[in-house]
C-alpha cells in the first residue's frame, strides 16, 4: 500500500488539484482536431477557446484573490474543481463553437482560481524550511498532469474515436476532489484564512506587485510560446513530424526533471539564486535554438535543457516573494493574473512574428523574453521587495526564512 511521508500529508489533496490544473492548461491542444470535428469550426475559429481560457484564468484568478478570505483555500479550490468537473462533462457533447468557448473559460477560470488557492494556502501548512522544495512539488504536479493529458486524450480517441472517455474520467477525478474538500469545515476554513490575512498583510503600493506580476508574464509567455511553437518551427525546418513531436516531448520531460530537482534539493538554495542562474541559463539556451538552425540533435539537446533551466522560475519566484511579501490571496492573484496575461499576449506575438518576419522569430523572441524576466528580476530585487510596506515588515525574519 502507498503511503505518504508525513510532510507531505498535509498538501496531498493540494497534490492533487494541482494535477487537475496541468489537465485544465494542457487539454485543448491535444483535443483541438476532435473539438474542430464536433463543432465543424476553423482553425481560425479554434484559437478563440485558447483565448477564452486564458480569459477565464485571468479574471478567475482576480475574483479568487478577493474570494480567499471569505470561502478559505480548500472551498475555494473546492469550488473550482466542482465547476471544472461540470465542464469538461459538458465538452464532449457539445457541437456549437460558442458553447465550447464558455466552456474553455470556464476551464480557465477554474484554473486561475485553483492556482491562487494551492499558492496562498501552501506557506501556512508547509514548514518555512521546506517552503521552496513544497512550492515545487506542488508545481511538479501540474507538469504530471499537463504531461499525461495527451495520453489521455490520444487513448479516449484511440478507443471510442471520440473526447467523451477522457472527459468523463477527468470531470468524475475532479469532482470527487472537489466534493472530498468542500466538506471539510467552512467556517473554520474561512475563518483561518481571515487570521492568515490578518497576520500577513497586504502591501499598500500596488507598483510592488505589478513589477512581481510582470516577471510572472514573462515567463508564462514565453513557457508557453515555447512549448506551443517548437513544434512549428522544427517543421518549418524541414523537421519530420516524428522530430518535432520529440522534440516538444524533451522540453517537458527537461521540464519536469528540473521541477524534481528543485523538490530533491531545492530548499539548500538560496532563491534568488536560483533565479539568476535559471533566467540566465534560459537566455543563452533560446539563443542558442535560433543560432543552430536545422540540426535535429542540437536542438533536442537544447530543448530539454531549456525545459530544465525554465522549470524552477515560477514556484521559486513564488517562494522568493513570501520571505519579503507574504502571499496572502491579493498578493497571489497578483501573481496569477500576470502569468494568465503573459499566457494570453506573449504567444499570440510569436504567432503574429513568425506570419510577418519568419519562423527564425520564435527562439529570438523567447531568448528576448527570457532577457526581459533578468531585468525584471534585478528590479524585484532592488525596487520591489526592497522595502515592503504594511504589517509585512514586522514579520519575523526566522519565519521568512522558507
Amino acid at each position: 500500500m502507498i503511503s505518504l511521508a508525513p510532510r507531505w500529508r498535509p498538501v496531498a489533496p493540494y497534490f492533487g488539484a494541482f494535477l487537475g490544473l496541468g489537465v485544465a492548461l494542457s487539454f485543448f491542444g491535444p483535443a483541438l482536431p476532435a473539438l474542430r470535428g464536433q463543432t465543424g469550426s476553423s482553425l481560425a475559429d479554434m484559437g478563440l477557446v485558447f483565448s477564452a481560457q486564458s480569459l477565464g484564468g485571468l479574471v478567475g484568478s482576480v475574483v479568487a484573490g478577493r474570494a480567499y478570505r471569505r470561502l478559505g483555500g480548500p472551498h475555494l479550490i473546492a469550488v473550482a474543481l466542482i465547476a471544472f468537473a461540470g465542464a469538461m462533462a459538458l465538452l464532449p457533447w457539445s457541437s456549437e463553437l460558442w458553447v465550447v468557448i464558455l466552456l474553455g473559460a470556464v476551464i480557465g477560470a477554474g484554473a486561475g482560481t485553483i492556482d491562487v488557492g494551492g499558492n496562498t494556502l501552501l506557506p501556512g501548512i508547509v514548514e518555512p524550511e521546506a517552503l521552496v522544495s513544497s512550492i515545487n512539488a506542488l508545481h511538479m504536479c501540474f507538469a504530471v498532469g499537463a504531461l499525461a493529458t495527451p495520453l489521455v486524450v490520444g487513448l479516449s480517441e484511440g478507443v471510442a474515436s471520440s473526447l467523451w472517455p477522457a472527459c468523463l474520467v477527468i470531470a468524475f477525478g475532479t469532482f470527487a476532489l472537489g466534493t472530498a474538500m468542500w466538506s471539510g469545515d467552512r467556517s473554520g476554513a474561512a475563518r483561518q484564512a481571515q487570521d492568515d490575512h490578518a497576520e500577513r498583510g497586504d502591501p499598500t503600493e500596488r507598483w510592488r506587485l505589478a513589477v512581481v506580476a510582470l516577471f510572472f508574464v514573462l515567463y508564462v509567455g514565453l513557457e508557453i510560446g515555447y512549448a506551443g511553437w517548437i513544434a512549428t518551427y522544427s517543421g518549418e525546418l524541414g523537421f519530420a513530424t516524428g522530430w518535432a513531436t520529440a522534440i516538444t516531448a524533451a522540453f517537458w520531460a527537461g521540464f519536469l526533471i528540473g521541477r524534481l530537482f528543485m523538490v530533491w534539493r531545492g530548499d539548500r538554495f538560496e532563491t534568488g539564486r536560483v533565479l539568476w542562474i535559471s533566467v540566465i541559463a534560459a537566455t543563452v539556451l533560446a539563443a542558442a535554438v535560433a543560432m543552430i538552425g536545422a540540426q535535429t540533435v542540437p536542438l533536442l539537446v537544447l530543448s530539454t535543457l531549456f525545459g530544465i533551466a525554465i522549470a524552477p522560475q515560477f514556484p521559486t519566484m513564488l517562494a522568493h516573494v513570501h520571505r519579503s511579501v507574504p502571499l496572502t490571496g491579493v498578493v497571489t492573484a497578483w501573481c496569477i493574473a500576470g502569468s494568465a496575461t503573459g499566457g494570453l499576449v506573449l504567444p499570440w506575438v510569436i504567432g503574429e512574428l513568425i506570419e510577418s518576419v519568419g519562423v527564425g522569430a520564435m527562439p529570438w523572441t523567447v531568448a528576448g523574453a527570457s532577457a526581459g524576466s533578468a531585468a525584471v528580476v534585478f528590479a524585484v530585487d532592488r525596487w520591489a521587495l526592497a522595502a515592503p510596506s504594511g504589517p509585512s515588515k514586522q514579520r519575523d525574519p526566522a519565519a521568512a526564512e522558507g
